[in-house]
Parts: structure tokens; sequence; C-alpha cells
């Protein structure tokens, strides 16, 4: 819901004649925030996310104010709510004494920064919607999100990590870390687009897979874990496209007839991919890990990121 001025002047008739005791006596400072963050973005659902709050509280905190001063703060017209007149004096009078309210001016808060590393895959496929959830929810947080590709090294300089491994010794992260957490094991097969694949005519032997492009991913080729696929590639002197991003390898398997090694659980995601199992019987997997930086791990910031990291492997759980 959007906020709009009322008609009227913004100066309140009267406004220097009002007294006004420098501590006003039962002010919740709180809800003097939210109201200037609600007067300031003139939409209730902004606010929120501003003050990194939920819409409720919110108009929990308003309906307090509002109680406190005796008079209505915000007022419809039409379709939408604007301040009233009292609203605006009263915003005149929170904003002309922010230092005496103890309300810091947004532009001056200072936000802890929060930088996490994710692979590309994980992104891309399992948290990318929960971080953009996450960011329209909080407008305020400072979150540096680095994406790093199947052969990156370790990331030295960030607080969380999301990364994938092969099966093994759990791997170093690259810092010191309290938390390292096995989330999920990926195993990898050979996909191809159903339109471009019949059921009589899905090829089942390396042979029959020599008529097809395949579309391999660079950051995976140099990975022991995915030898067979790296292998069949390598024997080939033609019909390979390899390509830099995930999603581009994404959408070169739906698009071009292409066969590509993914995730098994990419047809659940996309019904029009098919897994074809039968191609490679060896086992290809890496097993995604978290870490969190040891001197970070107390911060409420990056807390709010692992437990939505734990929360999104959670939720896809029957994936794997």
């Amino acid at each position: 819901m959007t906020l709009q001025e009322g008609a009227g002047p913004v100066h309140a008739p009267g406004l220097e004649e009002t007294p006004l005791d420098p501590a006003l006596p039962g002010l919740d400072h709180e809800a003097a925030r939210c109201f200037l963050a609600a007067a300031r973005c003139g939409c209730f659902m902004q606010a929120a996310r501003s003050l990194s709050i939920k819409p409720t509280l919110l108009r929990k905190k308003l309906a307090q104010l509002a109680a406190w001063n005796g008079q209505p703060l915000f007022v419809h017209q039409g379709n939408t709510v604007v301040l009233s007149p009292e609203g605006r004096r009263l915003r005149q009078l929170f904003s002309a004494r922010l230092e005496l309210l103890d309300l810091p001016r947004p532009q001056h808060e200072d936000q802890p920064r929060v930088c996490i590393a994710v692979a590309e895959t994980l992104l891309h496929d399992i948290l990318g919607r929960d971080l953009l959830a996450y960011l329209r929810q909080h407008a305020r947080v400072r979150l540096d999100l680095l994406r790093l590709d199947s052969t990156s090294a370790p990331a030295a300089d960030v607080d969380v990590q999301v990364w994938l491994a092969p099966e093994g010794p759990p791997p170093d992260p690259g810092f010191p870390c309290d938390t390292l957490a096995c989330l999920a094991p990926l195993d990898y097969l050979p996909h191809v687009a159903k339109r471009y694949s019949r059921e009589s005519s899905r090829p089942r032997s390396l042979l029959e897979l020599e008529d097809y492009m395949l579309v391999d991913l660079s950051g995976q080729s140099g990975l022991a874990a995915l030898a067979p696929w790296n292998d069949a590639i390598a024997a080939r002197r033609s019909g390979v496209t390899r390509v830099n991003a995930y999603e581009v390898q994404r959408q070169m398997i739906q698009w071009s007839a292409c066969i590509g090694l993914l995730p098994h659980y990419v047809p659940m995601i996309d019904k029009n991919l098919l897994a074809l199992p039968a191609l490679f019987p060896q086992p290809m997997t890496l097993n995604a890990w978290l870490a969190v930086r040891s001197e970070a791990s107390e911060r409420d910031e990056v807390q709010r990121i692992v437990a939505l990291v734990r929360a999104a492997f959670e939720e896809r759980r029957d994936w794997f």
C-alpha cells in the first residue's frame, strides 16, 4: 500500500507554538522510526523492507504511535493511504529532532557487510530464489555475493561459503571455520531435452552418443569425480561445445538438441529435461558443503544467511 501527501500545506499551522518536551514522555522511539520510514518511503511494504522488519510489526508500531499521539496519522484517500494533517505535523516534529530522539538518519546508518561465495550451480538451482526473497525483505543489508565455478579456488575473504567438492575427507574451505557441514550429495548424469529424444531413439551407450552434440561446462573439465564424462569429451574430435556458464549449458541442452552433464535433480526443476543414467554406469558425485568463517559465525547477519542456506537445502530434501 502506497502513501501520498494529503491535500493542504506541509507546514502545519501553529507548529512553532506547540511546546515540545525533548524527552517526549511515553514515546516509543522504535514506533517513531517506523513512522518516519513509512512517511519517507511512501509505502508500508517498502518501509518494512528498509527497516528489515515484517509489515505486520510496522503496522503495529504505527498503531501504537497513533494511540500515543491521540489522533490518526494516516487517512484513506481513494485507493491510497496518505499522511493526515496530524501525520505531517508529527513528521516535521520528529524530523527536526532526530538527535534528541536518538533516531539515526538512514543514509548514515552503518550496516555490517556479509560476504557469501556460492557455487554457480547451487546459486542457480537452490539458493537463488531464497536470496532474492531475503534481499526483498531486507533492503538495508550490505551483501557481497560471489559466484564460484566448479574449479574455483576456495574463497579467502568470505564469511559464508557454499561450494562443491568430491566425495572423501572434508574439504578445506580456505579459511578458519567453526561450521563445516555437508549439505547434500549431487549425482551428475547426462541430460537431454525430451523434445529432441523420443523414448525409442534415446542413446543408451557411448556409441549411440556419437550422433549427438555434447555441451561441456568448462569449470568441470578438471574434476576427477566427473572423469567418465570428461574422458568422453576428451576423446572427441568434433561435436563438442564448451561453455563457461551453467545457465548457458542448461539452455543449450533445452534448445539445441545437446546432451550435457547436470545434477540428478534438474528434471524436478525443468520437466522438459530427461536424465540418461544408462550412458555412464560409474557414479559421478560432488557434495555440497557449507563453511562459516570462525570470526564471523556469531554475527546475527551471518547467522541469518546460514539459516537461509540450511533452510533452502532442507526444503528440497526430497531432491537428494
